[in-house]
């Protein structure tokens, strides 16, 4: 411990002024600091705001993973007002708005300062079918709610045509044709569509007007499935063990084929006078 009575009164005034050094010291080493990261901040959001740190147009927009959207159809539908300054773009909420406005699952935005510009990937959905109208004045229409004209992807996202044909995008429409899905049976399409995609025989048109008899019309004629079940994929084999069903037939006209029990398929044919017999079973062993 110390003895302060052996400490003059010098010493003292001198340990003192010491003291008060070293307290100015730190005041104005933090005082000093506090001014330059004021100053610093200052000096970027003022630099940030001249306009070469300004979004002026979609130039400034680089656009990435996209190839059936065009980038001017995907600049055009970012929601933006230019001269834009680069720190108020929002790229989380304008990534938000473009996925609402686009056929896209998925779209990151990121800002880029130097130089400045907003960097947008973006993973868009691939239309497999086109979605055609239900006449009003169909019996199956009638107080029943389809969906309406449009495309539909493989996951059975619906999405409208003008999606795809907005400023120079040349995307060519599928060939497979949807007509008369029901809402309430969107989610059965990605496993009907699985099954058809990997089927050999050629499908051009699914038919779900009437649930109770899902309808192909495929290059060996009109199929009838009846209602969608788990059977689907064994109705599509048998279709596919038919494949050869025009040179069997050869000059005969098909006017259905009915798999609704693939186990016990059946051809009903055309006559000279246009009418239908009776169906008979078909031998499916190859």
């Amino acid at each position: 411990m110390t003895d302060l009575s052996n400490i003059s009164r010098d010493q003292l005034s001198a340990r003192r002024q010491t003291l008060r050094r070293q307290r100015r010291h730190v005041i104005a080493k933090v005082l000093w600091r506090f001014l330059a990261l004021s100053g610093l901040t200052t000096a970027i959001f003022w630099g940030t705001t001249r306009p070469v740190w300004l979004i002026q147009d979609s130039n400034q927009i680089n656009v990435s993973g996209n190839k059936l959207l065009s980038d001017q159809t995907i600049q055009d539908l970012l929601p933006i007002d230019y001269p834009q300054p680069l720190l108020k773009v929002e790229p989380e909420q304008l990534a938000e708005q473009l996925h609402n406005r686009a056929p896209l699952v998925s779209v990151d935005i990121s800002r880029q300062l130097l130089p400045p510009r907003l960097n947008v990937r973006v993973q868009e959905r691939h239309p497999v079918a086109v979605v055609l109208p239900v006449s009003e004045t169909s019996t199956t229409a009638r107080g029943v709610d389809f969906l309406p004209t449009g495309l539909i992807d493989a996951e059975g996202a619906w999405m409208p045509k003008s999606s795809f044909l907005l400023a120079n995008s040349k995307t060519d429409l599928p060939d497979l044709r949807l007509r008369g899905l029901q809402p309430q049976y969107q989610r059965y399409w990605p496993q009907v569509y699985e099954q058809i995609r990997k089927n050999p025989v050629k499908i051009y048109e699914i038919d779900w007007r009437d649930p109770s008899n899902l309808t192909l019309q495929s290059e060996l004629g009109i199929v009838y499935l009846g209602p969608f079940t788990p059977n689907l994929e064994q109705q599509l084999a048998t279709l596919d063990k038919m494949r050869n069903l025009p040179e069997q037939l050869e000059d005969t006209e098909v006017a259905h084929i009915d798999l609704t029990n693939p186990s016990i398929p059946s051809i009903s044919v055309v006559n000279d006078d246009g009418t239908e017999p009776t169906e008979s079973p078909e031998n499916t062993a190859e």
